[in-house]
């Protein structure tokens, strides 16, 4: 039998859970091969037999596999229920341990950083995680698609969190209690001024303590700002503040909004300075 070889997303889904390479060989082995002894691994995975028993040595002490006596030493993987719930206990008091330990340490005071974050994938978890740790309000700034990005996590808010939404985009298929601050703008008009075409930014204030600004030309670039500055994160809430007085009033006294006119003479498309009519 040709050496057994791990499919990609599951060999990385082992490897996140903590797995070797040649432990997730045997496991993906042992997946389709239950009941077999080191000897079959060995021979179909093409480890070597003292690696093999090495490996299964220290799955069955973290809980991946069992040792059966049908015959001779051999090894069935424990259901994924039950090795989730293992890693899950193992992990939490990995943690306790570690809080408990960090809580004797006295760090050296240090002014409050701001954190570059490059790939949009680890853009998309903080914010995630920023939403899922909020205990009493977020503010959101952001466009219908930025929107789009996060909204499986904004669905899941607990409704004890106060949820508010500005957007130049038309909002709409939120929950009741988000409260939505829109200019209700067609995303085509959007598109079709000069400085907000093709633009990805989204900014996240979390309970007033942290938060996120993405920016870039597009979804797939662009960089993010993450702090906890005071300072920063006061003027980002006044900025989210501003940005809804001035809508409302602007919708409640039918105010027509010239702002794009107002500064298109600065813009680097228009070189010639001339000045534009309002």
């Amino acid at each position: 039998m040709d050496a057994i070889q791990p499919a990609s997303e599951i060999f990385d889904s082992l490897s996140k859970l903590g797995l070797t390479q040649n432990e997730s060989r045997i496991f993906l082995y042992l997946a389709q091969n239950p009941g077999s002894n080191g000897y079959e691994i060995s021979k179909n995975t093409g480890i070597s037999r003292s690696l093999v028993y090495g490996a299964l040595e220290k799955m069955r002490a973290n809980g991946v596999i069992e040792l059966t006596q049908t015959k001779s030493s051999s090894y069935l993987l424990k259901p994924l229920s039950e090795i989730r719930d293992t890693v899950s206990q193992g992990i939490g008091r990995a943690f306790d341990d570690l809080e408990s330990q960090l809580a004797d340490m006295k760090p050296l005071p240090a002014d409050e950083l701001f954190v570059t974050i490059q790939d949009r994938m680890h853009q998309h978890a903080k914010l995630s995680y920023m939403i899922r740790s909020a205990e009493r309000v977020l503010f959101i700034s952001a466009g219908i698609n930025e929107l789009e990005w996060i909204r499986k996590e904004l669905l899941q808010v607990s409704p004890r969190v106060a949820v508010h939404i500005f957007s130049l985009s038309k909002l709409t298929d939120f929950p009741p209690h988000f409260q939505l601050h829109s200019k209700g703008m067609e995303e085509s008009f959007i598109q079709s001024l000069g400085n907000l075409k093709d633009r990805w930014r989204i900014l996240l204030i979390k309970d007033r303590t942290e938060m996120m600004l993405c920016g870039g030309d597009e979804q797939h670039s662009g960089t993010a700002i993450y702090t906890k500055n005071n300072m920063m994160v006061t003027f980002a809430t006044e900025h989210f503040v501003h940005d809804v007085k001035i809508s409302n009033i602007e919708r409640n006294y039918n105010i027509k909004d010239y702002t794009e006119n107002l500064f298109n003479e600065y813009s680097p498309e228009n070189s010639c300075g001339e000045v534009s009519k309002y």
